[in-house]
């Protein structure tokens, strides 16, 4: 935290060492310092300051009246300051001190617009950070009487902070329409419209993003709203552009719309705050990827302090502005054991992200000992052994140890395509949560890791240190032995300070009253940022924070330690009871599938309609429980997924929005409960999938057994191991050999006691005839 902070977008607000400071004598003084922040690092004459506060006296009255507003200034800032720190004073001119710890909001928020909307493309992250710092106009209400050169001046700043505004809000809200995610789009061009009510512009985008997220009346009423405004204000019509989209809302041309039309306000949103060090740092890191070194970047730290969200940050910022083939994989605990699972789901992810046409001109390229091993690995991508590919027959022995050759061969050739395969792509290799990763896995990204470093690729891992298994490969790849160190960077993850907290609250609240919600926040939630969104999404749950538009959001109530002095389980566990009955059951039923599920496997085994199902789905997103999962992360190849998504009957994968969530819903389950949850998402799976879907007898076999039939699982138990073999998955298949032999133990302890029983009636059967023939 800086020793001194100001604010001058929105109301006027100096603080030093985090106690805010009033004794300022008048508005000229308060000018006097936001004008002499607002042009630091330059020197400004004391008869520019003069004139720009006192143009109506004298030369002799501006300069004594310009040497009291110092010395005030100076005593005000003198009970938490050396106001030598902060001013250098000469008899002709002043300047802050270029060394002064000071942070300014107007320079954060015109850093991180220069940085999102630089060349060569749209950066969420800092767009994101700008719209943040944009709490109002810079130096809303602000008036001094008698000064209309500080008036020029200031309004001069406000149209030009306001432009800078409205173009990231209008990015922003672009990038997320693309991208599907309309929940995050509608904060922004509600945001947007309270800084420019009268833009037809942002009324089209919050029309658009009401009807593809399945809320058509919202969108029609938006439209009657501007119409209702441009007649009020400026005697005319909407644009034609405007009146087309409207009549494609009414017809329902532009989505099917068949939701719930829900009225209420989307859930407040968190900032990514307290990491913009580390931010600048992988992108740096990035600069040597792109540069053709090879990175493994791993981002430690403990449950709830951020790793995920800040990993798909930077890869969002990165992508943004540069063409690059992102893999994405996530392990996860408490699912099947999948051999070579993340490696599955980055082939699948990659492919995935191609045109049908682009997959099959990149897998020419590849060998047909790669193709067969790739095949091995993930016998569910059909692309593999499309016609025209020479693939052999017989998977070979070595296939363990060949591997990480046929993983080099597919990274080269995804480094050598970009959408005219002409140029470099570097690859990212992004990796969630490795440290559930099943041991294959991990032994192929040890084997990969010291042979990308002379290639673009940039293995991006997350990974919680205290769960890392010793002697595991993660392990192995991580220790101090590493011959690759150079190339491998270790970024832990810190709590979050007070200071990030407050930017927390003040974002929410704006200005006023936020001192208590980030008291509250940084007491009860220790710095851990999970903890911290899951105690504001509880007070929005029951209404201690209520929505007052544009985005903002006002306490109701006091804060009570009490009622709200949870851990961040017990706030989930809390913030689930209080769902419908409905909503609860759809969330353990889901929670049992896993923390990415299918919405058809979902209705089927939770065996509701699918207007409930949908009613549920839209309220745990709402309530930002789950979330959409695309199966890419280019947003330019998701038009199916936001097809499914837009239809208003959800279809598709959902997935929860942090595996906390999935934890808490399954500690609350009962094991009987459970194993009838697990049964009937076996049988379910039995309806809806085919046998070569992805981990298909895995799966069946990890719920057959979770419900306590053995004797359904185990020729799911068998294939697995056979092809757990077949690949020399040595650890998984000994996993596998040890399940099936526990269930051959089963079922002979099984026929023993049925042979007993047997026994002891027939005896007991003889018995009674001989009493009674006596």
């Amino acid at each position: 935290m800086s020793l001194l902070e100001l604010r001058l977008l929105g109301d006027f607000d100096v603080r030093v060492a985090d106690r805010t400071i009033y004794e300022f004598e008048s508005q000229k003084v308060r000018g006097l310092l936001a004008f002499l922040m607002t042009n630091r690092g330059h020197v400004v004459s004391r008869d520019r300051l003069a004139t720009l506060l006192w143009a109506s006296k004298s030369e002799s009255a501006a300069r004594r009246n310009l040497r009291q507003a110092l010395h005030n200034l100076r005593s005000a800032l003198s009970s938490a300051i050396d106001p030598e720190e902060v001013l250098i004073v000469s008899h002709h001119d002043l300047q802050v001190n270029p060394d002064l710890d000071c942070w300014l909001d107007v320079e954060r928020f015109e850093e991180a617009t220069r940085r999102g909307l630089s060349d060569p493309g749209p950066d969420p992250y800092h767009l994101s950070i700008a719209a943040s710092l944009y709490t109002g106009d810079f130096l809303s209400g602000f008036f001094i009487k008698d000064s209309p050169p500080f008036e020029d001046w200031m309004l001069s700043e406000q149209e030009r902070l306001r432009e800078a505004a409205v173009d990231s809000f209008r990015t922003l809200i672009d990038s997320y329409l693309r991208r599907g995610e309309y929940r995050f789009g509608i904060q922004y061009a509600r945001r947007l419209l309270a800084i420019d009510p009268l833009s037809e512009e942002a009324h089209r985008s919050l029309m658009r993003l009401y009807a593809l997220s399945g809320r058509r009346s919202r969108a029609l009423r938006q439209y009657e709203i501007l119409r209702n405004l441009l007649s009020s204000e400026l005697k005319v019509e909407p644009l034609p552009d405007t009146r087309e989209l409207h009549q494609s809302i009414l017809d329902q041309t532009l989505s099917p719309a068949t939701g719930m039309d829900r009225e209420g306000p989307v859930g407040p949103m968190i900032p990514l705050v307290g990491r913009e060090e580390v931010h600048a740092r992988l992108e740096g890191i990035w600069q040597d990827v792109i540069a053709g070194r090879g990175r493994l970047t791993l981002i430690e730290g403990e449950t709830g302090v951020g790793r995920t969200r800040l990993a798909r940050s930077v890869v969002d910022a990165i992508t943004g502005k540069q063409e690059a083939v992102v893999l994405q994989a996530r392990a996860f605990a408490a699912t099947p054991l999948v051999s070579y699972g993340l490696f599955r789901q980055l082939l699948s992810s990659g492919l995935d992200d191609f045109l049908p046409e682009e997959s099959a001109k990149l897998l020419h390229q590849l060998s047909a000992e790669t193709l067969a091993d790739l095949t091995a690995m993930a016998p569910e991508r059909p692309e593999l052994a499309a016609d025209g590919l020479e693939v052999p027959a017989e998977v070979p022995a070595s296939l363990a140890s060949r591997l990480a050759d046929s993983w080099i061969e597919l990274l080269e050739a995804l480094t050598s395509w970009s959408s005219d395969f002409r140029r470099v792509a570097p690859v990212i290799l992004l990796i969630d949560d490795a440290h559930w990763a099943d041991p294959e896995s991990q032994r192929l990204m040890a084997d990969l890791v010291p042979r990308i470093s002379e290639r673009p690729v940039w293995a991006f891992v997350t990974s919680n240190p205290k769960v890392v298994a010793a002697g595991s490969p993660l392990s192995e790849l991580l220790s101090d032995k590493i011959e690759t160190k150079d190339s491998v960077d270790r970024i832990a993850l810190d709590r979050l300070e007070a200071g990030h907290l407050q930017q927390i609250a003040s974002t929410l609240l704006g200005r006023a009253g936020f001192e208590e919600l980030a008291a509250f926040l940084n007491r009860q939630s220790a710095g851990l940022p999970l903890t911290a969104i899951e105690m504001v999404n509880l007070f929005w749950d029951d209404g201690t924070l209520m929505p007052r538009g544009a985005g903002r959001w006002v306490l109701r109530g006091k804060l009570d330690p009490g009622r709200h002095a949870l851990n961040l389980h017990q706030l989930i566990q809390l913030r689930i009871r209080r769902l419908p009955t409905s909503a609860r059951r759809l969330l353990a039923v889901a929670a049992t599938i896993g923390q990415r599920f299918d919405v058809e496997l979902l209705q089927k085994a939770a065996g509701e309609h699918v207007a409930v199902v949908d009613t549920c789905l839209q309220l745990m997103l709402e309530r930002w429980l789950v979330r959409q999962s695309p199966s890419t992360w280019s947003p330019s190849r998701r038009e199916r997924d936001i097809l499914l998504w837009a239809q208003g009957i959800r279809r598709g994968w959902f997935e929860f929005s942090h595996a906390g969530i999935r934890s808490a819903i399954l500690s609350d389950i009962r094991p009987r409960r459970r194993a009838t949850l697990h049964r009937e998402v076996a049988d379910a799976m039995r309806e809806t999938q085919g046998q070569d879907h992805d981990g298909f007898h895995e799966t069946l076999a990890y719920h057959e057994l979770a419900a306590g039939r053995p004797e359904s699982a185990l020729a799911s138990l068998e294939t697995a191991l056979r092809h757990a073999e077949a690949i020399g998955a040595k650890e998984t298949a000994s996993w596998y050999r040890q399940r099936l032999e526990e269930v051959g133990e089963e079922f002979s302890e099984q026929e023993e006691t049925s042979s007993r029983r047997s026994d002891e009636s027939k005896s007991g059967s003889g018995v009674e005839v001989e009493k009674t023939g006596k």
